[in-house]
């Protein structure tokens, strides 16, 4: 009886920890047209860049994250202080990333691969064939591709939501879009003390 218990408690918790992440208020999936998200960041004759506040473990930085597109699907993110130290370059790939530099802070490999995983839904464009079905039918489109959920108002994408072991990881927002750019991006860690405020600064951007 008591070997029994302790294999139940043990299946639930298991499937407790496995079970998928709910999208608030969200009822159901339906297929949809195919769908191109986050398409911001795709022209390879530009370079973005956004004046940066950083709040991380305690402490605060300001600089300059700057984006470079190399093709649509590689971008070079660098997180430049205001003291000219480069605290991280990475060049970001759909399946992997080439580390250039790191500040010996954040050189350390778990909290690299967070990062990137970041700058990765940050810049890259999706496709998706699926929505989220919602009983309010005036709420705007969520679409779903694997672990990440993109919310779209006035037909851009205003926020991503990435999900992990059924909880969410992270959030996205992108604010005050003109020409199809956000000029405001918010960052914000759900597990870790991170976040991110970002606005572009045209003067130092090549559009």
């Amino acid at each position: 009886m008591t070997r029994f218990l302790i294999y139940s408690t043990f299946v639930v918790l298991f499937l407790g920890s496995c079970r998928s992440y709910q999208y608030p208020n969200a009822v159901g999936i339906r297929e949809s047209h195919q769908q191109e998200l986050n398409s911001y960041y795709v022209d390879s004759t530009h370079t973005y860049v956004y004046r940066s506040q950083v709040q991380a473990f305690g402490k605060d930085v300001n600089g300059n994250l700057v984006i470079r597109t190399v093709a649509p699907d590689v971008h070079r993110v660098a997180l430049l202080s205001d003291f000219g130290q480069t605290l991280l370059d990475v060049s970001v790939f759909p399946d992997r990333y080439v580390l250039h530099t790191a500040m010996a802070d954040l050189n350390k490999k778990m909290l690299v691969k967070e990062v990137v995983h970041i700058f990765r839904a940050l810049t890259e464009r999706r496709y998706a064939q699926q929505a989220l079905i919602f009983m309010d039918k005036q709420h705007y489109p969520v679409y779903t591709v694997d672990d990440r959920f993109y919310s779209m108002e006035e037909r851009h994408l205003a926020r991503i939501a990435v999900a992990k072991s059924g909880k969410e990881r992270f959030l996205i927002s992108f604010d005050d879009v003109q020409g199809k750019l956000p000029k405001k991006v918010m960052i914000e860690h759900k597990k870790y003390p991170l976040v991110m405020q970002l606005n572009l600064d045209k003067k130092q951007s090549v559009l």
